[in-house]
């Protein structure tokens, strides 16, 4: 019998990239505000010193955070700020960004469909994101949310789905992970013994690792119900 929910949040509960997009951008014009040839610099080369900081620095590849402000540091120093004075302004340029970042556009159905399995299941939420579950509308669905940034690691780790199993006491058989990435979220989960379900946006392929797949979110809870019979009746 199932016992256990997972939701994806990025592309699943709530849109990511036009979010991340507008963050960035909200980010970018406050620092030019303060340094004028920021914006373009990093636009230049922003995504160069991504990839050169991820080879100089692997052990922060989980954290989009560090990243982000290790990248705004760099080129505020190619503007010619000294380190102390590109630091400072790189951590304030996060806290805009996250400002943004944390204004979520929720999938019209998520709200429904977690306050209906929340009466059967436990709920818990795994994500590589930066976007955070207790500043949005959803914050009282979670028994737990596990964010890379707090792990160390990312998906797909198993050790982001073993982390949420431990803390609920339950057995991998007993859950089900919801989410659109076919290796991140499907993959993964079913590698750690979870069943799986798809929620299909077209952004990724169909997964060979889906037990199955829906095209709104609105279907998670039928797909829920399905499996949880099909349990049933494998451990009868």
């Amino acid at each position: 019998m199932i016992r256990l929910i997972t939701f994806d949040l990025d592309e699943t509960l709530w849109g990511g990239t036009e979010v991340v997009l507008r963050a960035e951008n909200e980010m970018i014009n406050w620092v030019s505000d303060k340094v004028p040839n920021f914006s373009e610099q990093y636009r230049i080369h922003a995504a160069d010193i991504r990839a050169e900081t991820l080879v100089k620095r692997p052990r922060i590849h989980y954290d989009f955070n560090k990243i982000r402000v290790a990248v705004v540091e760099h080129i505020l120093q190619k503007c010619g700020l000294q380190p102390g004075e590109a630091s400072e302004i790189a951590s304030a340029a996060l806290c805009i960004f996250h400002g943004f970042r944390n204004e979520l556009q929720l999938n019209q159905d998520a709200v429904a469909i977690l306050r209906e399995l929340q009466e059967h299941y436990l709920l818990a939420s795994i994500s590589n994101g930066t976007s955070e579950v207790h500043r949005s509308p959803l914050k009282n669905f979670f028994e737990l949310s596990v964010y890379a940034r707090n792990m160390g690691t990312r998906k797909p780790d198993p050790a982001m789905f073993q982390v949420v199993l431990s803390h609920t006491k339950t057995l991998p058989q007993q859950a089900i992970h919801v989410g659109d990435h076919p290796i991140e979220d499907l993959e993964v989960a079913k590698r750690v013994g979870m069943y799986t379900i798809q929620y299909f946006t077209g952004q990724y392929a169909h997964s060979p690792h889906a037990d199955k797949v829906v095209d709104q979110l609105a279907d998670v809870v039928l797909a829920v119900q399905a499996i949880n019979e099909s349990a049933v009746k494998n451990q009868s």
